[in-house]
């Protein structure tokens, strides 16, 4: 007690630095030979000499007060901050080159979806990377084929297209940043993509989070609701824009074609084989999807772990502060299930 009050003292009154022979610890000093003590400009008084930062360490056999080199905190911050710099490129995928972000930090690494023709710069996605910067989490996103800053016509974008290519984009972050699993979080149409990722690359994936997840919604929301005029001009134009939702969406031939051989809801139950944690988080003042939809879609999961969290007016975005936070505590909750998981599992394994 007597050599930390003397050191928050020697800090007060302004001192930088002092030796053990000079120090008033009495017997202690014998402790603390080659010690230091150097104030932080943050804290220093004025007119002290700023530098280091006040630490405790070993010193040769004993406890003692260590100086660190003056510039040595700088260099650790600058080290840090360009280490969760994120990395803006491309990935060459069947001709195209997709736009991606990718941001490193631990594992798994958290990989947006976006929704229907929405690029990587979205709402969900710029607070995804904020939180996963701040939580030292790899983080990954892109925009989809013909959305955004990749390359490709719209009009040849579907959704098993949108899957072989997030699939390429895991096998690359596993490769050149050694990310071996990732947890999925898809909006809207992302929702329907993750899952067919989940079924292709079942050693990868550990955990889904679906945001407002809209699988199937060519065939059992958007088409049978569509004028005829619209669906003449889908097939012989190869696209048209629509309103839903009170918002204009364009629909693609091959959109509506592809969907129809990737529909997943139509099954049965536990049709859908992805035993890993999920979490669907779906609002009751959603204009675009039913909230049964999250029901249907748990009904048709093979795994147990699934959670339907439902949000009281919370519109198909679900953009706001509160939805931010309901899917951070969702991923909180899958890194809860797989860390309880691979205790059970090592203390299981034969020694």
């Amino acid at each position: 007690m007597r050599i930390v009050a003397a050191a928050v003292l020697a800090i007060a009154s302004g001192c930088v630095a002092f030796s053990p022979a000079s120090a008033p610890f009495g017997r202690a000093g014998s402790a603390l030979r080659h010690a230091s003590i150097a104030a932080s400009p943050r804290f220093s008084p004025a007119g002290a000499r700023s530098g280091g930062v006040l630490g405790l360490r070993l010193a040769d056999e004993g406890f003692g007060w260590t100086s660190r080199p003056p510039t040595s905190v700088q260099e650790d911050i600058v080290r840090e901050s360009k280490a969760r710099v994120s990395v803006t490129g491309t990935l060459a995928v069947q001709g195209a080159e997709i736009k991606y972000d990718y941001l490193p930090g631990n594992g798994p690494t958290i990989m947006y979806l976006p929704a229907l023709n929405r690029t990587r710069h979205g709402g969900v996605a710029t607070n995804l990377k904020t939180w996963c910067r701040a939580n030292k989490r790899s983080y990954l996103v892109a925009d989809y084929f013909g959305v955004g800053q990749s390359e490709g016509d719209y009009k040849d974008a579907s959704i098993s297209r949108w899957t072989d290519d997030t699939c390429n984009l895991i096998e690359w972050v596993a490769k050149e940043h050694g990310q071996t699993e990732v947890v999925l979080v898809g909006a809207g149409v992302g929702g329907w993509v993750m899952l067919h990722v989940a079924k292709k690359m079942a050693a990868s994936v550990v955990g889904l989070v679906g945001v407002a997840a809209d699988p199937d919604f060519t065939e059992d929301l958007v088409m049978p609701k569509l004028s005829e005029e619209i669906k003449q001009k889908i097939f012989s134009e190869g696209s048209s824009e629509f309103e839903w939702g009170g918002k204009t969406y364009t629909l693609t031939k091959t959109m509506v074609e592809d969907g129809k051989e990737m529909t997943v809801l139509d099954k049965g139950k536990a049709s859908i084989d992805i035993d890993i944690p999920i979490h669907l988080i779906q609002g009751l003042g959603d204009e675009e999807i039913p909230p049964e939809k999250a029901l249907r879609l748990s009904e048709c999961i093979k795994g147990d772990e699934v959670v339907i969290t439902y949000v009281k007016h919370g519109a198909h975005e679900l953009e706001n502060e509160s939805d931010f936070k309901r899917i951070h505590t969702a991923i909180n909750e899958i890194d809860r299930y797989l860390g309880k998981l691979s205790w059970s599992r090592s203390i299981r394994a034969p020694v």
